[in-house]
């Protein structure tokens, strides 16, 4: 009968063998791990090798790290002893980021825990409650995100710390063991040694790359030097050649055609040439002259090509598209004519015999395939030599045989330049008569012939005693516009329309002269009455309201005439002229488009303005001038951003504003003067009443007359620099209507000038007229001063608001400020900023006021200004 064991037996036989294959388990997990372990060392070991650089040696050992522990969040920082500084060549953390971070110093960073590992050298494993320890006890400092657990280990070569390698968890279920820290301290040493096997492999490879380098250059010279040698030997043969040149070669033609074969061995010659002086040194002829694009050079008089440069010079030179536009610039060459293509690169050496010039070698390349270097030129140079000599031994063969041929050839050359030179002379005076008699452009007449033309009607009525005659003054209305706006092409085209027009409307006997820009005078001979002369007045005013194409593009004009007739016997040119010219102004000023007979009462008029000039002149010396100032204000601040200096003329009892004196001034010449004074006297009264006045920029407004020459323009910028304030803080103010009358580009260079002297420039009364808006585009305006008429018109018609909305806009692309004249209340002021205007000046916020002027500023000074 089978025995059967006892229950408590078969429970504990059951139970052992429970444990015996627990321990199993525990021996196959230490030996999975030991061999992950060991597969982890080795991977690391061969990264040394595989990676292609640090960056990718550090992933690679975070990512090997991932397989044996938690390291969502790892980093390896290295210690420089040098520097003192601590960087972060890996730094991945869920927590932290360190993008921009990529080194710090040591002293800052060794109160936190990576310092504590770099300063005791020590593995380190930390919870939050070992953290908190440490730092209630002083040894580290928070730094960064509050982990859960932080396990840190020193990467150590021998006994020096090179720096430390840090896994750190911020989640409850994924903690740290003290195994995890011994670990991470194993694969540390292996991390160290995979890192210093990479930078020796770094340092071996630089090594090699220097000598490497090293060798590449000893090649290199070995090469240079064996070129050297070759070029020697070429340059010695192709020499040795051109001298035996000059006893071998039957001709001229095949003495150049030898030689041009020699120098093509040297340098790249598919096009050259050789250039000579003739004997008499006014010509230069082409003996011989190979071009790729078949050009011939023909026998010339002496001009400024680039081969009479080199002439001049004395000197090899090589000459480029860019080199080529320079001498043209300063007037050293001229290109064109028969010039042909030009080339890309062009080398010029002089043939020269005792420092006598008597030739050019050159070649030439017209792609940039082809190109010459400084050496090319040297060479060049070095060969010239050789051929200046054989070719004058050359010649010195074949001179005496050519001597009377060349002889009987120069005489006839310089009969027919002779008879050229007397044809040319001939043509020369009759145009230079014709010229001085006539308008470049137009053809008509000018004034010295016009004159010529008056004097002999003013002759014949003293003969005839009734030979009447008139003599009409016509002005052009907006031509100044049409050529600044167009251009001078467009501004010749109208002139000569006018001209065209002007001629259909008088007789074959009457004479029509341009003696300005935009002025004419017509002398009407043999008039019956003044009708005859109003008749020819109103027919050109008629042609000139028809319209004129320019630029395909219809533009108006008109006609102001003034007239005046011959009265005495005693009559004279200018005085008819001048008569003729005060009925124009009248005219104009009574509306354009009209005629004006010149009377007593212009006759009046123009003693008045005689007067006027008169007293306009001797004001600075009996102190008759007062300067008033204005502020101008930001309209956003309510603050002062400047001050306008006015002008006030104390005649007698009355004050008087610009406006009842300026034209005058302009007209007699006498407003430079003035508008120094001003300047003068806010000077003195500037360094005398110093810190009355806020600190803001000062306003001049000055006559363009400053602006047509460098004598004016200089006088203004030496009155400017005597101001006792900076240049930046004076703004020279200009009409915009004065601007209009005078020529543009005259215009523009005298304002950049004084904009780049330093001054702020404004532009005055911008829209009195047709407020051109080329002078807020081409013109260097700081600021655009909106006229006060313009600016009252803004309150109540929409057209004028849409205008200044255009400028504000116009004004704030470019950087200009934009400020409003002749501000008056409070509803326009509204306006105005609603439409985006910033700046203004008027009675709403500060009328004109005087300005307390200095006790000392008169005598001596004034007298100087009178």
């Amino acid at each position: 009968m089978t025995q059967v064991a006892a229950p408590n037996e078969q429970l504990s036989e059951l139970k052992r063998q429970q444990k015996v294959i627990e321990r199993l388990k525990l021996l196959t997990h230490k030996y999975r791990q030991a061999e992950v372990v060991q597969k982890a060392l080795f991977r690391i070991s061969e990264l040394a090798a595989s990676a292609r650089d640090m960056d990718q040696l550090y992933a690679s050992v975070h990512a090997i790290i991932g397989e044996l522990m938690a390291a969502n969040n790892f980093y390896i920082c290295l210690y420089d002893a040098a520097s003192e500084t601590v960087h972060f060549p890996y730094f991945v953390d869920e927590q932290d980021n360190l993008d921009t971070l990529t080194q710090m110093p040591a002293e800052k960073l060794k109160r936190g825990i990576t310092g504590y590992v770099l300063r005791t050298g020590e593995p380190l494993l930390l919870t939050k409650d070992t953290f908190r320890e440490l730092e209630h006890s002083g040894e580290i400092d928070k730094m960064g995100s509050l982990h859960v657990d932080w396990l840190g280990v020193p990467l150590l070569s021998g006994d020096q710390i090179m720096g430390a390698m840090v896994v750190q968890s911020y989640q409850e279920d994924v903690r740290y063991s003290q195994q995890d820290l011994e670990l991470l301290m194993f694969v540390s040493q292996h991390v160290v040694n995979a890192l210093e096997r990479f930078r020796q492999r770094e340092l071996m490879q630089a090594e090699i790359k220097r000598q490497t380098a090293e060798l590449r250059v000893t090649n290199e010279d070995l090469l240079k030097e064996i070129t050297v040698r070759e070029k020697a030997e070429l340059q010695t043969s192709v020499l040795f050649a051109i001298s035996e040149l000059t006893n071998s070669s039957e001709d001229m033609h095949s003495f150049y055609s030898e030689l041009h074969k020699q120098i093509n061995k040297l340098l790249k010659a598919q096009n050259f040439y050789v250039a000579l002086l003739t004997e008499n040194n006014q010509q230069v002829y082409f003996p011989y002259y190979v071009d790729e694009n078949d050009r011939k050079a023909k026998q010339r008089r002496l001009r400024k090509g680039m081969t009479e440069y080199v002439l001049r010079q004395g000197s090899p030179i090589m000459i480029g598209s860019r080199e080529r536009e320079e001498l043209v610039r300063r007037g050293e060459i001229v290109v064109g004519g028969d010039n042909g293509m030009l080339a890309q690169q062009w080398l010029g050496s002089p043939l020269s015999i005792n420092d006598d010039v008597f030739g050019v070698l050159a070649v030439q390349s017209y792609n940039n395939e082809s190109t010459y270097s400084s050496d090319d030129l040297e060479l060049l140079n070095f060969v010239s030599q050789h051929v200046a000599v054989a070719i004058e031994r050359r010649r010195s063969a074949e001179k005496l045989a050519r001597a009377n041929v060349f002889l009987e050839k120069r005489i006839a050359e310089r009969t027919e330049e002779l008879v050229e030179e007397i044809e040319r002379r001939k043509k020369i005076e009759e145009k230079l008569y014709y010229d001085a008699h006539h308008d470049n452009l137009t053809g008509l007449p000018n004034r010295p012939m016009f004159t010529e033309r008056v004097e002999k009607a003013i002759r014949r009525k003293q003969r005839e005693r009734n030979g009447n005659f008139a003599v009409l003054f016509i002005d052009l209305d907006r031509f100044k516009n049409i050529n600044d706006t167009l251009g001078h092409s467009a501004g010749d085209q109208f002139l000569l329309e006018v001209s065209q027009r002007m001629r259909s409307s008088v007789s074959q006997h009457d004479l029509i002269a341009r003696i300005g820009g935009d002025e004419f005078v017509i002398l009407l001979e043999h008039i019956e009455s003044l009708e005859q002369a109003q008749q020819v007045a109103e027919s050109i005013i008629q042609m000139m309201r028809a319209p004129f194409i320019l630029d395909d593009q219809e533009h108006f004009s008109g006609a102001s005439i003034g007239i005046a007739l011959s009265r005495d016997i005693n009559e004279s040119v200018d005085r008819l002229l001048r008569d003729a010219d005060a009925a124009m102004y009248e005219a104009k000023s009574s509306g354009r488009g009209r005629y004006v007979v010149f009377d007593d009462t212009i006759r009046h008029g123009l003693v008045a303005a005689v007067s006027q000039e008169s007293a306009l002149r001797s004001a600075h010396t009996y102190r008759d001038f007062r300067l008033w100032y204005q502020p101008i204000y930001g309209l956003d601040s309510d603050r002062i951003e400047g001050h306008e200096i006015l002008l006030r003329w104390q005649r007698g009892d009355k004050l008087l504003a610009p406006g009842s004196f300026i034209k005058q001034a302009e007209r007699s010449g006498a407003i430079l003067d003035i508008d120094h004074w001003v300047i003068k006297q806010t000077a003195l009264v500037l360094e005398q009443q110093e810190g009355e006045l806020p600190q803001a920029p000062i306003h001049f407004n000055l006559s363009t007359q400053h602006l047509m020459t460098m004598r004016h323009l200089k006088a203004l910028e030496d009155a400017i620099d005597a101001l006792p304030i900076p240049k930046d803080m004076v703004v020279l103010e200009f009409d915009e209507q004065n601007l209009l009358r005078q020529e543009g580009r005259r215009l523009l260079v005298s304002l950049r000038r004084l904009h780049a002297f330093g001054v702020k420039l404004a532009l005055d009364d911008f829209g009195r007229g047709s407020g051109p808006l080329q002078f807020i585009y081409n013109y260097p305006f700081d600021i655009i001063k909106l006229d006060r008429n313009f600016v009252r018109q803004t309150g109540r018609k929409p057209r004028a608001r849409a205008m200044v909305r255009h400028v504000v806009t116009l004004c704030e692309e470019l950087s200009i400020r934009l400020t409003a004249e002749g501000l008056e209340s409070k509803a326009l002021l509204k306006q105005l900023r609603k439409l985006g205007v910033h700046h203004g000046q008027g009675n709403l916020f500060s009328a004109a006021q005087p300005l307390q002027e200095s006790d000392n500023g008169a005598s001596d000074e004034q007298e100087a200004y009178a």
